[in-house]
């Protein structure tokens, strides 16, 4: 069995290459653009659909008609960007049948068209790591070999790779192919996690025992001040009080400040799960409809929303813990881990509603912090979620054992079919 993973490295260019990278960054973005043009100009005359494959061949022509483009960009990195723009088209058609808010493909300005792609090693770039995955060199079309940083947690053979530009400087994301050997099963407790706001999560372990994960509230800790920076940068440049290099150092010196916030996110994340991966052999928690999490309350014209403004606090704090991507992150650790990881539909299922001890379904508002059932049963919200979740996994285990144990290898539809 294999498995792939995607690898992160800093890229280090010379300046010479640095200038080369920009503007190979340049010409695919004015690619996206002319392509998208292409598109809305092609139906707007004569209702024409212009498919990717007819945009592939004009490739060629582009090629030698513009000057820098031989020798600097490669047909594979032209091809993804087409491809990442006619992807874009079928998320607007397919949102647009189903009645969502279709949001058409947009034009890019170099600070929103983020990179390029490769399709296949060795075809346009190439990958050398260094024994164990650290570091490395990485030679690029048109740009020639320069150094990388970074780790491979989890190294194999390379596969294809995508460049970003980011307010760190250049990035090359790599995706390799992995093994996945047989694995023992993981050791420890059976755990119930219930995720949070005020709480990041709270574990309910099988010998009865409650934890918390306090929720550290990366933006929180420095929302104002990046808000106040935010409204003295605008007011200075509308009144024109500013030049537009000291504008634009500003802006970067801004990006910086929130990418380290999300890095500071995402290691947590990373080092949460995996302690959490690391002590327990069962994880129970529930599936989280995010984008439903995160809806507006403006409501429309005709109904207005109420509580406007704390939703959108809300949905700050929400999107501030990453919960997606924390609960990726546990899936794919505990599979490498061998450890089960058990899913629980809400709406089926509802842990914040359902007692843990006699089953009872009650509806509890946001306010209510804690269970009190006619059973006897006294809890806090979030121990009472995180119990049901816990025993609602024990229970999807053992069914599933005594699944595997009835019909192990198919053999009991097969003497059914004879």
């Amino acid at each position: 069995m294999t498995a792939t993973r995607s690898l992160s490295f800093k890229l280090y260019p010379s300046p010479a290459q640095a200038a080369a990278l920009a503007r190979k960054h340049l010409m695919l973005k004015d690619l996206w653009n002319a392509a998208l043009e292409e598109r809305i100009g092609a139906w707007r005359h004569s209702q024409t659909r212009v498919s990717r494959s007819d945009q592939e061949k004009a490739l060629k022509e582009i090629r030698f008609s513009l000057e820098g483009w031989r020798g600097l960009v490669h047909t594979h990195e032209a091809q993804v960007v087409l491809k990442r723009l006619d992807l874009a088209f079928q998320a607007f058609f397919r949102r647009l049948r189903a009645g969502e808010t279709p949001g058409f493909p947009r034009f890019k300005s170099a600070e929103r068209f983020r990179g390029w792609g490769y399709k296949e090693h060795g075809n346009g770039f190439r990958v050398e790591m260094r024994d164990g995955g650290r570091h490395g060199h990485a030679t690029l079309f048109g740009i020639g070999r320069m150094r990388m940083r970074g780790v491979a947690r989890t190294p194999g053979r390379v596969i294809k790779a995508d460049v970003t530009r980011t307010v760190h400087g250049w990035m090359l994301n790599v995706v390799v192919e992995t093994g996945c050997a047989e694995r023992a099963p993981a050791e420890g407790q059976a755990v119930g996690l219930d995720w949070g706001v005020s709480t990041f999560a709270t574990l309910a372990h099988e010998d009865g025992a409650f934890e918390e994960l306090p929720n550290p509230r990366h933006w929180d800790l420095e929302a104002d001040d990046l808000k106040a920076e935010q409204r003295r940068l605008s007011s200075a440049a509308r009144a024109r009080k500013i030049s537009r290099r000291a504008l634009r150092k500003h802006r970067r010196a801004l990006a910086r400040r929130h990418a380290k916030i999300a890095a500071r996110r995402k290691d947590f994340l990373h080092k949460t799960s995996a302690r959490i991966v690391g002590r327990h052999r069962l994880i129970a928690t529930e599936a989280l409809a995010v984008r439903n999490m995160t809806g507006s309350a403006r409501g429309t014209a005709e109904a207005p929303g109420r509580n406007v403004a704390q939703k959108a606090g809300l949905n700050r704090s929400i999107l501030d813990t990453a919960p997606a991507g924390f609960l990726n992150m546990l899936r794919y650790k505990a599979e490498e881990a061998g450890a089960e990881f058990f899913e629980a539909k809400t709406r089926e299922l509802k842990p914040s509603q359902r007692c843990p001890d006699c089953g009872a379904v009650r509806k509890k508002t946001l306010a209510q912090r804690h269970h009190d059932c006619n059973c006897g049963c006294r809890l806090g919200r979030d121990e009472a979620a995180a119990l049901v979740l816990l025993r609602w996994g024990l229970a999807e285990s053992r069914r599933r054992q005594n699944a595997e144990t009835i019909n192990p290898a198919g053999t009991v539809g097969d003497q059914a079919a004879a």
